[in-house]
């Protein structure tokens, strides 16, 4: 079992966190480090333990003491943390210099749909299912899809060894189509 070391948490005034509050921290530590493996540096960890405190003293101090106090501490462990990940890109992109103009927003985002090897891709699948008979494209596009021969020959009438062979033929049509040149 690793070995955890001994929180040595302050307050906001800099004085020790009460022992209550850090006892159901400590309690934590060894759940907070495995859900959140990226965060490595000791005094990262010790800030958000300490700033995981504040919170549940203000909490206590609005409303008196907490009614499920380790829930609390680890949703509130939980909401920094994820805060604390994702604040390097927020902070990055607000120091980046903005353009009024979308134009080169729009320049710098790559195709998803419509690449050039997808459009290409796309020529030669629709090439090579019109040599296929209706039968062959609606086993071709079921298999593509990841139905199994048993679904689409149910989904047929006919025998999952029937699908076989036409899944078959139709690969012997896909190296002839690729001989030819495509």
């Amino acid at each position: 079992m690793e070995q955890l070391r001994k929180l040595e948490l302050l307050d906001e005034h800099g004085r020790p966190v009460d022992e209550r509050t850090l006892g159901v921290l400590e309690k934590l530590q060894g759940k907070f480090r495995r859900h959140f493996r990226r965060i490595q540096d000791e005094s990262v960890i010790t800030t958000i333990f300490e700033k995981a405190a504040a919170m549940m003293a203000r909490r206590e101090r609005a409303s008196g003491p907490l009614e499920r106090p380790y829930g609390y501490a680890w949703r509130a462990l939980q909401s920094i943390a994820i805060s604390n990940l994702r604040g390097t890109s927020i902070e990055l992109r607000r120091r980046q210099a903005q353009t009024h103009d979308g134009r080169d927003i729009v320049r710098r985002l790559e195709a998803m749909d419509g690449t050039p090897q997808q459009i290409e891709r796309d020529i030669l699948m629709k090439e090579l299912m019109a040599q296929m008979t209706p039968d062959e494209v609606f086993v071709f596009a079921h298999k593509m899809a990841g139905h199994t021969s048993a679904a689409i020959a149910a989904k047929l009438g006919c025998a999952p060894s029937t699908v076989d062979v036409t899944i078959w033929r139709i690969r012997q049509k896909l190296r002839a189509f690729v001989k030819q040149g495509g």
